[in-house]
């Protein structure tokens, strides 16, 4: 048994008929008794009556085990185990020989150094090839199970990966972009009155392309702070209010410059939350700042409220509606976006960030339509303060 794991007979054959066996054997005769066996227990059986077709048979659909008649062929059965433990795809298939002799010294050394698990014969007792066989099953379900989670592990290694590249092509592309501004300026005449509109308008979209990639850089580091549990909160008596408010004054300048808008409804709110302020204004801020990136939207509505013990606030555009089957996605950043040319990896990552501030404050994040208007990120956090703290009568 692999270290550090457990399992039982009962969850090997969780799903009835889901362990196959392969029995290989000459003839129907030979072959009967190990069938008999298998079938028996409640497991599939698989015949085949060659050694290169047992061996095909184990790489392309590796069974859960594996029965050998000893003269499968004229090299015997010790030899079709020893190709089996010598394949990379084979070799932890569990691998029983039958032998038709009582007792073969010989044959038993032989089996064991081929790499065979067990090794039956006409004397041994049908209570302990049953133990036998359910101990290699067992183990044979752990090696699976490991497997899958390598298999889990390796997909989720090249997931990053393919983050990661993407991350460097969009610092690669603002550091292009960034050169060809300052070539641009070291090329311009200092004093010459006419290029002054296309200087100044050149420093500022330099300044603009500084301010993103540092900012997406910084949105990068927070999630994988978050991600490692390097973060430490500082709750507060928090008033989502406030938060949207100042959401608005720190997005408002770049939202004008695109002719844009950002407004905030807080009539129906009256429910404070326990939280760190500065963490949750930095979600607020991306969720607004990924409404107004969005083409369709002229809009940003910041709607807070409350409801049943519990704060809401919907962040919307006016048009942009969000695909149901993006929504699944929206908020995982190591997603494969190749299609999604408009979608940075940094942004991605910046609704990750946004998604767990809002649970490590015990909120939720979803998705929802507003009829007449676009698709609206929707949080909510309970409220853990009394009438007294929240300034309301008891």
């Amino acid at each position: 048994m692999l270290p550090n794991e457990r399992t039982t007979r009962n969850e090997v054959s969780a799903i009835p008929g889901g362990v196959e066996g392969l029995v290989i054997a000459s003839d129907r005769n030979a072959a009967r008794s190990l069938v008999e066996f298998l079938r028996g227990e409640a497991i599939n059986v698989q015949v085949v009556s060659s050694a290169d077709a047992g061996f095909e048979e184990a790489l392309l659909h590796r069974p859960n085990v594996v029965l050998i008649d000893e003269h499968i062929s004229s090299a015997g059965g010790v030899d079709l185990c020893e190709r089996l433990k010598a394949n990379t795809r084979t070799h932890f298939l569990p691998i029983i020989i039958f032998s038709q002799q009582k007792s073969d010294d010989v044959l038993r050394l032989d089996a064991l150094a081929a790499g065979a698990d067990a090794l039956f014969s006409p004397t041994t007792s049908k209570e302990e090839r049953r133990a036998r066989l359910w101990a290699l099953l067992r183990s044979q379900a752990i090696y699976r199970k490991l497997d899958r989670r390598r298999q889990a592990q390796s997909s989720a290694i090249n997931e990053k990966r393919r983050w990661v590249r993407g991350l460097i092509h969009d610092i690669q592309n603002l550091l292009g972009a960034i050169q060809a501004n300052f070539e641009y300026i070291a090329q311009s005449p200092a004093g010459s009155p006419g290029d002054r509109p296309e200087f100044e308008e050149c420093v500022d979209e330099t300044r603009r392309t500084f301010r993103e990639m540092v900012r997406n850089l910084r949105t990068i580091l927070e999630f994988e702070r978050f991600e490692a549990g390097d973060v430490i909160l500082r709750p507060g008596k928090v008033i989502l209010s406030e938060i949207c408010d100042s959401v608005r004054a720190s997005l408002a300048p770049g939202a004008s410059s695109d002719r844009k808008r950002i407004v905030v409804d807080s009539t129906g709110y009256s429910l404070p939350i326990s939280g760190d302020g500065n963490y949750l204004n930095e979600a607020v801020t991306i969720l607004a700042s990924h409404v107004l990136r969005q083409p369709e939207n002229q809009t940003c509505f910041l709607d807070v409220s409350s409801d049943a013990g519990a704060a809401r606030l919907r962040i919307y555009g006016d048009r942009h509606q969000i695909p149901e089957a993006a929504r699944s996605q929206l908020f995982d950043p190591y997603v494969d976006s190749s299609a999604e040319k408009a979608t940075r990896v940094a942004h991605r990552a910046g609704l990750a960030l946004a998604k767990v501030i809002v649970e490590v404050h015990h909120g939720t994040t979803g998705v929802e339509d507003v009829p007449g208007a676009g698709s609206a990120f929707v949080i909510r956090f309970p409220s853990h303060w009394s009438l007294r703290e929240r300034g309301l009568p008891e």
